[in-house]
């Protein structure tokens, strides 16, 4: 996939944007509606990942790390930059603490906060810069929502 992505970049970045990529660890995420058209519209700032145990991304991001976004079933949209990055065990920092702090940022409901409330450990993604791009196609196969490319 790390090779089918670069060259489709190659053909839509400049070659300093293009060399940024691939000198900085890549991520590839799986994004659904509404809340991937919030992120491209920049209203989600924040994106998050809740989960049962520690799986991709918790604790294998940083701070200047790319995520490539793709949207669920289709093309890959967009990227961008992790301006920040923040990991919580939710058996030490409740749910609802994050339910107030971020809410807005998230673009979620209280459905959303519903399907969470078993998960055990949540990172939020605090999104730098987003760049769309002409939408393209990659082979990625199985379930996983998070792929560390590089």
């Amino acid at each position: 996939m790390y090779k089918q992505i670069i060259k489709n970049l190659e053909n839509q970045l400049l070659p300093k944007e293009l060399n940024e990529i691939k000198n900085t660890q890549l991520h590839l995420g799986i994004f659904t509606e509404p809340y991937l058209t919030y992120m491209l519209d920049g209203k989600k700032t924040i994106e998050s990942r809740f989960s049962k145990n520690k799986i991709q991304p918790y604790d294998q991001i940083s701070k200047n790390d790319i995520v490539i976004v793709k949207k669920s079933s289709g093309n890959v949209m967009a990227y961008f930059t992790i301006k920040e990055v923040l990991f919580f065990n939710l058996n030490e920092t409740p749910i609802g603490r994050i339910k107030l702090k971020y809410s807005k940022e998230l673009c979620v409901d209280e459905d959303f906060w519903i399907s969470k409330s078993s998960s055990n450990y949540a990172t939020l993604i605090i999104i730098d810069e987003i760049v769309k791009l002409n939408p393209f196609h990659i082979d990625k196969k199985g379930m996983q929502t998070w792929i560390k490319l590089k």
